[in-house]
């Protein structure tokens, strides 16, 4: 009976890392969703110009991304921008974000572009520090947690 207790323990540490470990994997997602969506609104400014609307019923996201684009159609509506769902990202994270989302649309074509650049250089400066965590963290996460859960089943020995 010890030894299935130490099981499940061990088994509930690892869930528990793994999950904290899937929170650095969401923010890169999230983060190279925002890339991939700005590089691909700047190619409908530039040629394609379809709707706003129309636009974001064309993106195809998945998991906190697409919390976003549901936040952002209903700014869309409401004039109002509520991110408080997109648990991968920080307050000033989010912050960011918005002031991102609001000053699209409030220039001509080129500026708009211009800032669409702007913009994409700050998220791939976001990406990349978003890259190294998941590489660095996550696995010292698990690594951590395997041996904090051994050790825990050795002291129960």
């Amino acid at each position: 009976m010890k030894w299935v207790l130490i099981g499940v323990l061990i088994i509930v540490i690892m869930i528990i890392a793994y999950s904290v470990s899937e929170q650095y994997k969401d923010k890169f997602d999230f983060y190279s969703n925002l890339k991939s969506f700005l590089n691909q609104f700047k190619i409908n400014l530039a040629f394609k110009q379809d709707k706003i609307t129309e636009f974001l019923n064309k993106i195809e996201c998945k998991r906190q991304f697409k919390i976003f684009i549901e936040a952002y159609k209903e700014y869309l509506n409401s004039d109002t921008l509520n991110l408080e769902k997109i648990k991968v990202l920080d307050e000033g994270e989010k912050a960011q974000l918005t002031s991102i989302v609001k000053d699209i649309g409030k220039h001509d074509a080129r500026n708009e572009l211009n800032q669409l650049e702007g913009f994409l250089l700050e998220i791939e400066e976001k990406l990349i520090k978003a890259k190294e965590d998941k590489e660095k963290i996550c696995p010292m996460i698990i690594k951590l947690s395997l041996l904090f859960a051994i050790g825990l089943a050795i002291l129960l020995i």
